[in-house]
């Protein structure tokens, strides 16, 4: 293995422990967020955004031939469909096999609710009933193709890397930890 592989290895794990901990991170506001608020459903769509675009730019690394520095010019957007363009065809197509088409129109700018309550009316999406950001079930189906994508990224990594930063944390533990500080807080008033 070359220098410039083993580099463009080590690149392509960070993303994907980068990947893995922005998807873990959205399963923990998940759990913890308010139903129907708004501002938590627009951080949770930019979680699993990060956690694609991570996954993909890892592949990137891992099957592009080319240089660090050439492969980080190319990947140096947040727009998943520029991202996917970037990819052979063979690997684009196994991509989109995991990637919502409704998702991958989305970008990180529309965390913000005013962006996001535009983005939904200039699409027609709050005539809806239910439409996207309001849907859970569509949360849970998108998180779930995007940890199988990030399994398909992983089968290509030669070398495995040990747990990420999330795998290490009690989240229960945490949580607690919170609720008590709160609540000590709310006493102090």
């Amino acid at each position: 293995m070359s220098q410039t592989s083993d580099i463009n290895e080590q690149i392509a794990k960070d993303f994907l422990v980068d990947s893995k901990d922005f998807l873990t991170r959205y399963h923990i506001l998940k759990d913890y967020s308010i139903p129907r608020h708004y501002g938590l459903q627009s951080k949770l769509l930019v979680d699993l955004l990060f956690s694609a675009e991570c996954s993909i730019k890892a592949l990137l690394f891992l099957i592009l031939p080319e240089d660090v520095n050439c492969i980080y010019k190319k990947i140096c957007t947040h727009n998943l469909q520029k991202l996917l363009k970037t990819l052979p065809d063979s690997e684009k197509l196994e991509c989109e096999k995991f990637l919502d088409q409704d998702f991958v129109s989305f970008s990180i700018e529309n965390r913000y609710l005013v962006e996001v309550h535009k983005t939904f009316r200039s699409n027609g999406w709050f005539d809806k009933k239910e439409y996207t950001i309001d849907s859970p079930v569509w949360f849970d189906m998108v998180s779930s193709k995007l940890g199988e994508l990030q399994n398909y990224v992983w089968s290509k990594v030669k070398v495995p890397i040990e747990d990420c930063l999330f795998g290490e944390i009690d989240v229960d533990k945490v949580v607690r930890e919170h609720e008590i500080r709160m609540s000590l807080s709310k006493g102090k008033k």
